[in-house]
């Protein structure tokens, strides 16, 4: 299964969910791997140098625009779960990356102009799944409300706008410390010391698994 990170609005927290899903799949036992595809920041690499040799091993690769299609493939022969840190502001490149992942999750923070990007993205991801659907390939879309403060007025009239999407919101991660902490040691959230954290991801992590099961099965 390949799940993508992915959004063309830059800061919205896609290296800290994709490293957290990692984490989470692989704790589970689940043979993981995570692609960086933002070269140039290379975020998803330097989480992996910071990561001891004492945590769950999770190989990091980088990946270049012409190098996702074929290599994401081969991967998903090797992998139980493929976990792609989409780069922003790259159309080519994310493009490519929901032609090659199963499940596309886009982080997203609670304010109108995030929003707004956030739908400009989804008209492509629009017409990607049209084009996979076509040839009889599967392409689900979530939403993540990433690093939110649940109780503002802003959060809420965005939670509404979304639900009047064709895409799911499937979770709320809220503002943490421990997710940015754990994230400077090369660690998930589920491996550092805040039991709220970990309880966050492992229950997005249960939704994510419930919707592959889903899939799966059709």
């Amino acid at each position: 299964m390949v799940i993508a990170v992915t959004n063309l609005k830059g800061g919205c927290g896609k290296t800290t969910l994709a490293t957290n899903l990692a984490v989470s799949f692989a704790n589970r036992g689940q043979k993981t791997v995570l692609i960086d595809t933002d070269l140039g920041q290379g975020s998803t690499l330097e989480w992996s140098g910071n990561r001891g040799d004492d945590q769950v091993y999770i190989p990091v690769i980088g990946k270049a625009i012409n190098q996702i299609t074929r290599d994401v493939a081969q991967l998903k022969t090797e992998y139980d779960k493929v976990i792609i840190d989409g780069v922003p502001q790259l159309e080519e490149m994310a493009d490519r990356t929901m032609m090659a992942a199963d499940i596309v999750l886009v982080p997203l923070k609670s304010s109108l102009i995030d929003f707004r990007s956030m739908e400009s993205f989804l008209k492509r991801y629009r017409q990607v799944k049209a084009l996979k659907e076509s040839n009889g390939l599967i392409s689900k879309c979530y939403i993540v409300f990433n690093e939110v403060n649940m109780n503002t007025n802003a959060y809420k009239d965005v939670k509404e706008a979304i639900e009047q999407l064709d895409e799911k919101l499937i979770y709320s991660i809220p503002v943490r410390t421990a997710y940015r902490d754990a994230y400077m040691y090369g660690l998930g959230a589920i491996e550092y010391d805040d039991p709220k954290a970990v309880a966050e991801i492992n229950e997005l992590t249960d939704l994510l698994e419930k919707e592959i099961s889903s899939i799966d099965h059709k």
